[in-house]
């Protein structure tokens, strides 16, 4: 009897196994809705290159290894080592061309060639040199450095400024004969132990400004050529061409007192320990070098990047330290050495206002200079 329980217990199981094998499938549960795709958020915007990156861009673009300055005056080192730590790519060759400058420019572009980047020059030359269409328009509607007293036009701006003090031999002249004042020039006691310079036509327009025959009406020069004839009669001094030959008079004791010096040349010599100073005249004028771009510069790109550093305040002070000469940069002013060492004299630097000084005015000074007082030495 149990037996047949169990036999009937296992054979309903069997037939339940069978029903719920034969029974519908379930329906599988529904798949999980898929979650949107997170939209990407939009790239930042590229910043905008500065003038500085766009300029650097494109000389790296156009295969622009150098840049070449052709400059009256250059002292070689640390103004190409400042300039080549921020463009490694580039060279800075700077020339020396004294006063090749002007000629060689004006013959090589006569002849197609064009071997400058960038010109640096004393602004009575840079008016003849875009008189004969050499300068082009520099790009200063996004330029990073200016100042106030700049010119009006385009073609250039004025960095350094180079002066012509009076010098004289510290071992040669006692204290008590020192020129305290440009009067003092007129004194008999230079005759004969006096130099004067013939490169310093543009710098009686200073005096004439200050004598008061350069006015807003024009000029007149009665009064500043009436001083320095005086001051040749007294003096009958030597002539001498530029600016080192005669300091170098000076410094050797050949002459006691050049009458118009450089400034530069003459700090430059001190800084060595030549025996000659400066006379301490309660003011002089300082005569504004300009930086200029030329046409068809070999490396456009480069010739901007250099005007930038040297117009810069730390490029336009490492500039004027190194001649060393006077610079126009309000900032760089505080701190350059040319600038201060006239300052502790008390000696005040002035600048003939620009808009006093047209371009005619510079060739007729140095007409004047030449021809009516080294003339009638």
């Amino acid at each position: 009897m149990v037996k047949r329980i169990a036999s009937v217990g296992l054979a309903g199981l069997v037939v339940l196994l069978l029903l719920s094998a034969c029974a519908a499938p379930k329906a599988a549960p529904a798949p999980a809705p898929e979650k949107p795709a997170a939209t990407p958020a939009p790239a930042a915007p590229k910043p905008a290159l500065s003038r500085e990156q766009q300029l650097v861009e494109a000389a790296k673009a156009a295969g622009e290894k150098e840049v070449v300055l052709w400059s009256l005056s250059w002292y070689q080192g640390p103004v190409e080592k400042a300039f080549e730590a921020k463009y490694p790519f580039l060279k800075l060759k700077a020339v020396d061309m004294s006063a090749e400058l002007e000629p060689r420019l004006t013959e090589e572009y006569k002849a197609g060639k064009y071997s400058p980047d960038v010109i640096q020059l004393p602004v009575y030359r840079a008016i003849r040199v875009r008189g004969a269409g050499i300068l082009q328009e520099f790009p200063f509607s996004n330029w990073p450095n200016s100042w106030p007293g700049q010119p009006q036009h385009n073609f250039w701006r004025n960095n350094l400024a180079s002066s012509y003090p009076s010098m004289y031999n510290t071992q040669l002249v006692s204290p008590s004969d020192v020129p305290r004042k440009w009067e003092d020039l007129a004194d008999p006691k230079w005759r004969g132990r006096a130099i004067i310079s013939t490169s310093a036509g543009s710098w009686i327009i200073a005096f004439a400004y200050e004598l008061g025959d350069l006015t807003k009406e024009g000029v007149k020069w009665d009064r500043t050529l009436t001083f320095w004839k005086k001051v040749v009669e007294a003096t009958r001094p030597r002539i001498g061409t530029g600016f080192k030959s005669p300091l170098d008079s000076v410094i050797v004791g050949d002459a006691v007192i050049a009458l118009n010096g450089s400034a530069t040349i003459g700090l430059y010599n001190i800084r060595l320990g030549a025996p000659i100073d400066f006379a301490p005249y309660p003011k002089i004028y300082a005569d504004p070098l300009s930086i200029a771009l030329p046409k068809n510069p070999p490396h456009p790109n480069a010739a901007q990047l250099l005007i930038d550093f040297l117009t810069s305040e730390e490029g336009n002070l490492i500039h004027a330290n190194t001649a060393p000469t006077l610079t126009q940069h309000p900032e760089a002013a505080r701190k350059a050495l040319s600038n201060q060492y006239f300052a502790r004299k008390g000696t005040q630097l002035a600048y003939v206002p620009m808009e006093l000084t047209p371009e005619a005015l510079f060739p007729q000074a140095d007409d004047l200079w030449i021809r009516e007082i080294i003339g009638r030495r």
